[in-house]
C-alpha cells in the first residue's frame, strides 16, 4: 500500500510540474535572424531562452554565453515585433533569471521583474524594470528600476530553463 501511495504522489507531482511548465515559443525565423545579427562576431557559444508575453506584444530573449554574461548577470533583450522584423525596446545588461512580467505598469507596458545578484551585490533581490514610453531601463541596479518584494506577476523565463543554442547562419562558418 505504501508503494502505491508513493507512486501516486510521484505521478501527481510529475503531472503538476508538466501542467505548470511553459513551453518555449516555436522557432521563429525572424527572431533567429535578429539574434544571429546581434551575435555576429560573438566568441564562444550563445544560448538563448525566448518568451512571449501573454498579450503577444513583447518578446523577451535571455542571452547566455561568454559574450553576454558577467559577474552581475546576463543580457536580456526586450523586443517588439513590427511586421516581419523585431526591434529593440530595451536591453537589460545585468539580469538574472527568473524573469517575470509584473502586474504593475509604467507608460502602458508592464514592468519586468529581474533577479539582481553578483557584481558587487552581496544579497540578491528582485528589481522592477520600468518602461519609459520608448524603452525599458537598461540597468536594474539603479533608478528608475526599484527593488521590489512580493509583487504579483508571472514567470516567463525560469532560472532552471535550458536555453537553445544559437546556430550560425547556414552560409556562415
Amino acid at each position: 500500500m505504501k508503494t502505491i501511495a508513493v507512486t501516486a504522489a510521484l505521478a501527481l507531482g510529475l503531472w503538476a510540474s508538466l501542467a505548470n511548465a511553459q513551453t518555449p515559443p516555436p522557432e521563429d525565423p525572424a527572431l533567429t535572424a535578429y539574434l544571429r545579427d546581434k551575435a555576429q562576431g560573438a566568441m564562444g557559444a550563445t544560448q538563448y531562452t525566448a518568451a512571449i508575453t501573454p498579450d503577444g506584444e513583447t518578446t523577451l530573449v535571455y542571452l547566455t554565453g561568454p559574450n553576454w554574461c558577467g559577474s552581475g548577470g546576463c543580457q536580456l533583450l526586450v523586443l517588439s515585433r513590427e511586421g516581419d522584423a523585431y526591434v529593440s525596446i530595451g536591453e537589460i545588461s545585468v539580469a538574472r533569471a527568473p524573469i517575470r512580467l509584473l502586474e504593475q505598469q509604467t507608460h502602458g507596458r508592464r514592468d519586468l521583474g529581474v533577479y539582481v545578484a553578483g557584481g558587487g551585490v552581496t544579497e540578491g533581490y528582485e528589481a522592477a524594470v520600468p518602461f519609459d514610453g520608448r524603452r525599458y531601463a537598461s540597468n536594474p541596479t539603479v533608478p528608475p528600476a526599484v527593488r521590489v518584494e512580493d509583487v504579483p506577476g508571472e514567470t516567463l523565463i525560469r532560472a532552471d530553463e535550458q536555453g537553445r543554442l544559437l546556430e550560425p547562419a547556414p552560409d556562415k562558418p
